[in-house]
């Protein structure tokens, strides 16, 4: 898992591995401010998600 600083580069990486794997990838913010792209997780709230291959939303949901 590479750590990302570019939220774009973070968004291609995840519809990229959406696509290459045929599920879903989140891009997830960390407690240190870095990003990170893995498969979707419900126990996890994602900035992004690539739901349907190519296509990217947003789904950013506060814990507040």
């Amino acid at each position: 898992m590479t750590p990302f600083t570019d939220i774009g580069a973070a968004v291609e990486e995840a519809a990229w591995l959406a696509h290459v794997h045929n599920k879903p990838h989140c891009v997830y913010q960390r407690f240190d401010g870095l990003m990170e792209v893995q498969p979707e997780n419900p126990d996890r709230n994602p900035m992004y998600t690539t739901g349907t291959p190519g296509v990217v939303t947003t789904d950013y949901r506060s814990a507040a």
